[in-house]
């Protein structure tokens, strides 16, 4: 897995830092996938769970949002429309690669992340979807960079039942018609089941749902990094989308 050190330009003329993984013993166009990390997370702890992805021939591209990681900055100075920014951004930058399969791209976002990559869903062309205990967020405040400052009002919020009609992520994936690969934590601590179930909900296609036994929010317990990593790798392989013949 030959990591390649990207800047993706914003909109603003000011760039973020991002990661492309790939094998290069692969040649010609490649399915692609984006990974979107979690608040207050980074792009650093995801190569290790999509390189069996990336061996069997997929690109991945990662990027750091504002605030975060190699890019750097102040978080309490984004917006969630920064970061959707930045996930719009790093997505245009993936597809404009020359070895980018158009006609394969995956999302891949955990918590926080995964909310993200459910919006990116309706802003962007998406062919499958991967959450990993995907939060969510109040409308409210969307352009606003107050969500560091705001945790009670979002736990609350969690805590209560919602549907696509009164929040923008669950309607987006609502209105979503490709392939879902859900992931909830058992031991979740961040992300209540009161989400889960609104999420699931909020499906409208036949999908895969994979309930990761004894982990963590973060997935940082023994053991639940690799359950996660099996999940995600068994996954692509029992719909045939991993093009090495060593896995099938």
């Amino acid at each position: 897995m030959q990591p390649t050190n990207i800047n993706v330009p914003l909109p603003s003329g000011s760039t973020i830092k991002g990661l492309i993984l790939q094998n290069q013993t692969f040649s010609g166009k490649r399915p692609v996938i984006l990974v979107i990390h979690g608040w207050t997370s980074a792009m650093a702890r995801y190569p290790v769970r999509i390189e069996p992805v990336v061996e069997a021939g997929h690109i991945a591209v990662l990027f750091d949002m504002r605030g975060h990681g190699d890019t750097g900055g102040d978080l309490s100075l984004y917006s969630r429309k920064d970061h959707f920014d930045d996930c719009l951004a790093a997505y245009d930058y993936m597809v404009s690669l020359p070895n980018a399969d158009t006609s394969d791209i995956s999302v891949f976002g955990s918590s926080y992340g995964g909310y993200m990559a459910t919006l990116v869903t309706q802003a962007r062309k998406v062919d499958k979807l991967l959450l990993k205990a995907p939060a969510l967020y109040p409308d409210k405040g969307w352009k606003e960079p107050r969500l560091s400052q705001e945790q009670s009002e979002i736990t609350s919020y969690r805590l209560s039942h919602h549907t696509k009609d009164s929040n923008k992520a669950l309607k987006a994936i609502s209105k979503f018609k490709g392939k879902i690969l859900f992931m909830a934590c058992e031991l979740d601590q961040e992300v209540p089941k009161q989400v889960t179930d609104d999420y699931r909900e909020a499906i409208t296609v036949k999908y895969d749902y994979e309930l990761l036994k004894g982990a963590d929010h973060a997935c940082k317990l023994p053991g639940t990094e690799k359950l996660m990593i099996d999940v995600i790798t068994n996954w692509y392989k029992a719909n045939e989308l991993l093009h090495d013949p060593a896995l099938h």
